[in-house]
């Protein structure tokens, strides 16, 4: 008996959402499988005793089959709540377009591109910047980056505070002066000849090449009370290990 045309255009229908289901069924299971496989090269790259506890990789865009045929993401975002080292931790976010990967995830992938966000709490900044003086802390607030610290002037204990404004510049950060005072001890003591050419006008540049991968550049840094957030970007980053391992030279002026 012939089945009847109504009957026919529902079995087709059938048909065409079971394929759809499968085919999002399997391009969900893919794409899965790829962010683990991100996350897994992300933790591998880091450098000795950087853990990234909660770290996330997100594949956006459809059809992720047709991006992985291509070996292609148009945009990959990472999530890393708690970057870990043993002198503290920092958050980071970012979002990497035009990211490049070999279908075996063989090769380390690498990103076309990348903007990227650090946000750093005052105690984190405390804990992973060593100071020379045991008594010294670091304070951040509006705009500016505060340096406290206990001296010893004619047998006589002296508290000061010197804030400088920093200023990002690819590998450099530029520290402009802004204030030094007294906030114990001699209120008419001149701190700033403790400082030497500290606060003679010109900013003081610290090279952080030794410290970020080799390509990444930092854009900006924000600081507010008791935070900083740092801007950063690069340009085809590759997430093999030895990346992380590359550092720039310093500036030599």
């Amino acid at each position: 008996m012939a089945v009847s045309t109504p009957r026919r255009l529902a079995w087709t229908g059938l048909i065409i959402v079971a394929v759809v289901a499968l085919a999002f069924g399997a391009d969900a299971a893919l794409r899965t499988y790829a962010e683990k496989r991100m996350e897994s090269e992300i933790r591998q790259a880091l450098p000795a005793g950087v853990t990234a506890p909660g770290l996330t990789v997100n594949v956006r865009g459809f059809s992720f089959l047709a991006q992985y045929l291509a070996g292609r993401f148009e945009e990959v975002d990472v999530d890393a709540p708690n970057i870990t080292t043993a002198r503290g931790s920092v958050q980071a976010s970012l979002v990497a377009g035009d990211v490049h990967i070999d279908r075996s995830f063989r090769v380390p992938p690498v990103l076309g591109t990348v903007q990227g966000t650090l946000h750093v709490s005052e105690e984190s900044v405390n804990s992973l910047v060593s100071l020379p003086d045991p008594t010294a802390a670091i304070q951040l607030s509006d705009k500016t980056v505060s340096y406290s610290a206990t001296t010893q002037v004619l047998g006589l204990p002296i508290t000061y505070s010197a804030a400088v404004r920093p200023v990002a510049d690819g590998a450099l950060i530029r520290l402009y002066p802004q204030s030094v005072n007294v906030t114990s001890g001699p209120v008419h003591f001149d701190v700033k000849s403790l400082l030497g050419d500290i606060f003679n006008g010109k900013p003081i540049n610290v090279c952080i090449a030794p410290y970020i991968p080799q390509g990444l550049k930092v854009d900006d840094i924000a600081v507010a009370k008791s935070k900083a957030t740092i801007d950063f970007h690069a340009n085809d980053f590759s997430l093999d290990p030895k990346t992380f391992q590359t550092h720039s030279a310093c500036p030599s002026s």
